[in-house]
């Protein structure tokens, strides 16, 4: 503006006035480059005398309108007579606003009508300047630019809002009627809180006004029991991270209602500036809670979370000791000083530790006890170690010493009998003795030289060494142990390699009905059928696989290959009644399993999983039993495979409700000579009918036991009786040499569970 009022002056100076020649040439310079910045941004520049009506517009102003330049004189008449009639009054109130000093920027949007008939949109801005002349009026001088593609912008941008608005209302309504209350939940990068939408049966269920949670989400939180305030903080605290859906149940304090059990459902969803909003729906799950206590009463429902991110910090937040993460840079940094140790020194001495019967520990006396083991065992690690040494809890119940530099194993012998003599000293908590033990393995490095991932694995070596033969004792790596590790590297190569050739087939144990003898269905069985070494069973190679953790692998192959073997059989003339499969509880999670059982149902045979009763109290949580739900509901039954070898409870069969129970094959092979095994599989046949299960016994191998079994009133036999494991061609030929139906009867049908 500046620049304009300049060349103004120049143009409407007294021509007897002397002109230095450079200053019309700074100005016209000025002029050059205001022309060419003005038409490149497709600005127009403007002034406008208010005292004397003196009107000027730059040739931009005219081609913005479609106009040539100077197509006409400009004046403010001219001006007002091309604007929108709707626009008139708020601009000239805003240049007026300018002129009489109201404020200090005149700023208007407006329509112009262009040469082509059309309304331009155009953004307008002002200010006073003062000519340098004395007696001139002053100026208002300005740019205007065409605004047009915004306003257009703006307006769709209104409609979409509108749109949405009436789509939310939409929504809404259908929400209110729903049959769950919904929500919306926020909380953003820094923590914050917000419920931004509720529906009015979410107020109803938690006991507060849509309103207070609509100022404060935390209000939705005020009437939750503080027994579980703390659950439903870390469940959100893990989906936030994971993004895993969340589903918890809790209990509210409700003002009119009482104690009211809600169950919430939402899944989570993560925004670029850091937020994190669920989306879902809570209802009132009291009368079902009433049900499940009556089932259990002794179970605790709040659940026990697991802690995350605790290997960003150097210590176990429960014992006080380093963690692993701690442990591992530890027992790098010696592996990296290693070249440092004295000749006839071992560069590291490795202690492993786990407790025997822990677990046994939880169950009995619950979590708060097994808690207060491991602080124990961290205070008995702490006083029989030296300070040199460097003790860590590296696992659940497990815990590694690397003993000070310079150590021989004859001192790491005599530290471990020291921690064993204080661990033998009896435990109580809450005036009950914690029964547990303690199991070591002890691991050298070669002197001058340490690989960590290679002394790990002789410590841990070691330690199963001295597990196996009988717990709660020390073991010393030797060579023996190396070679067994080297034979488990070796097998593990070649199980990987059978996996990629297909060497993995499914064999099949016909079960059949303790009463009838008709054949009720198969157990699929995993053989290693090897090129140069035959049939391997499943003792040589499952141990590796699954510390390879490739048993999911071998269990999805088996499936599939049967569900392809089903097809041959049919139009053979075969159909199973009932297909059981071993599954482990990682593969029981993946639903691709479940959509293969499901081709096989398709074809008119049950499938069963069999899952190990050890499973029933390593995985008895929420998620697992609502895995287990999915799977009941696919029509899959679940069995419940080697049971009577100590680990379920009576709570967790009425938790698991397995459709049978598989008594473990140990059991049968002295029922005939000892009475306490026969009154221990009575038993065990009393409770699984009293539950409304059926029971399939393993094991039997004569006719003997047969008998007494079905005079125990067990379902369904299972044992080298009626077969050994047969390959696909083999269970035909012993269905047609036994006589069996290709269907069962009705009778045999209910005595599988079929």
């Amino acid at each position: 503006m500046r620049v304009t009022v300049a060349l103004w002056n120049v143009m409407t100076a007294d021509r007897e006035k002397p002109f230095h020649q450079a200053q019309v040439l700074d100005l016209q310079r000025m002029l050059a480059q205001l022309r060419a910045a003005t038409e490149a941004s497709r600005t127009a520049l403007w002034h406008n005398c208010p005292e004397t009506g003196e009107t000027w517009y730059s040739d931009v102003w005219f081609s913005l309108l479609g106009y040539q330049p100077g197509a006409f004189q400009p004046s403010f008449n001219t001006f007002l007579t091309m604007m929108h009639p709707d626009d008139r009054d708020h601009t000239l109130a805003a240049f007026q606003d300018l002129v009489e000093d109201r404020v200090a920027l005149y700023a208007a949007d407006f329509r112009l009508r262009a040469a082509d008939g059309t309304w331009r949109w155009i953004g307008a801005t002002g200010a006073k300047v003062s000519r340098d002349e004395e007696g001139l009026p002053y100026l208002v001088c300005g740019m205007q630019r065409d605004i047009s593609d915004r306003k257009q912008t703006e307006a769709k941008l209104a409609e979409a809002a509108r749109t949405s608005e009436d789509r939310r209302q939409l929504l809404n309504n259908l929400a209110e009627n729903a049959p769950a209350a919904l929500f919306e939940f926020r909380m953003d990068a820094s923590g914050l809180v917000t419920m931004p939408y509720v529906t009015s049966g979410v107020a109803d269920i938690l006991g507060v006004s849509q309103q207070d949670i609509a100022e404060d989400g935390n209000a939705a939180f005020r009437n939750i029991d503080p027994a579980d305030q703390e659950q439903i903080g870390v469940a959100i605290a893990q989906s936030r991270e994971t993004l895993a859906p969340f589903r918890v149940r809790y209990r509210v304090h409700h003002p009119d209602r009482g104690m009211v059990w809600v169950q919430a459902h939402s899944k989570p969803q993560r925004f670029e500036d850091g937020s994190t909003a669920w989306f879902g729906s809570i209802s009132d799950t009291t009368p079902e809670v009433r049900r499940e206590e009556e089932l259990a009463r002794a179970r605790d429902h709040a659940m026990e979370m697991q802690r995350k991110m605790q290997d960003l910090a150097l210590l176990d937040g429960l014992t006080g000791l380093p963690n692993r993460r701690y442990f591992d840079s530890r027992l790098e940094e010696r592996r990296t000083n290693a070249t440092d140790t004295p000749k006839g020194i071992p560069a590291a001495v490795l202690v492993r530790l786990d407790l025997d019967r822990f677990k046994n520990v939880n169950d009995t006396l619950g979590h708060a006890a097994g808690d207060a083991v491991l602080v124990h065992v961290a205070s008995v690690l702490k006083a029989s170690t030296r300070p040199q040494d460097f003790a860590a809890r590296v696992g659940g119940d497990e815990f590694s010493i690397l003993l000070a530099q310079g150590t021989q194993v004859d001192e790491a012998r005599a530290i471990v009998h020291r921690i064993q003599e204080r661990l033998d000293t009896p435990f109580t908590f809450e005036g009950k003795v914690c029964r547990f033990g303690a199991s070591f393995g002890i691991a050298s490095s070669d002197q001058g030289s340490i690989r960590s991932g290679d002394l790990l694995s002789f410590a841990d070596a070691a330690l199963y060494e001295a597990k196996a033969r009988g717990r709660n004792r020390m073991e010393v790596f030797s060579n023996d142990l190396h070679v067994a590790i080297l034979e488990s590297r070796r097998l593990a190569v070649e199980i990987e390699a059978a996996l990629e050739n297909g060497e993995f087939e499914p064999f099949f144990q016909p079960q059949v009905c303790a009463q009838s003898g008709r054949l009720v269905g198969l157990e699929v069985l995993a053989r290693w059928v090897s090129p140069e070494r035959g049939i391997i069973p499943p003792n040589r190679f499952m141990p590796v696989a699954e510390q390879i953790r490739v048993v999911p692998l071998i269990d999805k192959h088996m499936l599939e290959v049967t569900c392809d073997l089903l097809s041959g059989w049919n139009a053979q003339g075969f159909f199973p009644p009932k297909i059981s499969f071993n599954v482990s509880a990682d593969r029981l999670r993946d639903w691709d399993m479940t959509r293969t059982a499901l081709t096989l149902q398709d074809k008119g045979v049950t499938v069963a999983f069999e899952l190990l009763e050890s499973i029933l109290l390593e995985e008895e949580d929420a998620v697992f039993r609502h895995r287990l739900d999915q799977v009941r509901e696919a029509g899959i039954e679940i069995e419940i495979d080697d049971f009577g070898s100590g680990h379920a409870s009576i709570l967790g069969l009425q938790q698991a409700r397995p459709n049978t129970l598989k008594i473990d094959k140990r059991l049968t092979q002295d029922i005939t000579e000892a009475d306490q095994s026969r009154e221990l599989i009575q038993s065990i046949v009393g409770i699984a009918h009293a539950l409304r299960i059926k029971t399939t016994v393993e094991g039997v191998e004569t006719e003997e036991q047969a008998q007494l079994l079905r005079h125990l009133g067990c379902d369904v036999l299972q044992g080298y009786l009626f077969a050994r494991p047969l390959s696909a061609q083999d269970i035909l030929r012993w269905v047609a040499d036994n006589g069996h139906d290709s269907r069962p009867n009705d009778v045999d049908a209910r005595a599988g569970g079929a």
